[in-house]
């Protein structure tokens, strides 16, 4: 498993879900240079360096994407994740792809 954070997650929050997830890899979009992708792009490339799910902020690409594993958050705020942190893990760790979470 690897989470990848899309460019509109604070790559400054990968601390929080790699802790809740027990030390999975967590890497962020804006790392990667993949600020200018679109969101069919970004999983492609996602898929291709190992990426099992991402976090993101798009709801749209939530419901678009059916192939992936999308987390979609409504709080992007450093309080907001804190608060959601063990349901955004439970979210992660729970979800199949081509499933969105509940």
């Amino acid at each position: 498993m690897k989470v990848l954070l899309d460019v509109g997650v604070s790559p400054r929050l990968r601390q929080l879900p790699k802790h809740q997830l027990g030390g999975v890899p967590v890497e962020s979009a804006v790392y990667h240079n993949w600020r200018s992708l679109r969101d069919n792009e970004l999983l492609a490339e996602a898929e291709r360096e190992g990426f099992t799910t991402v976090i993101t902020t798009d709801k749209r690409m939530a419901e678009e994407q059916q192939h992936a594993t999308i987390v979609a958050i409504d709080d992007n705020s450093l309080g907001g994740l804190l608060a959601a942190a063990s349901s955004l893990a439970d979210a992660v760790r729970s979800t199949l792809p081509g499933e969105r979470p509940q």
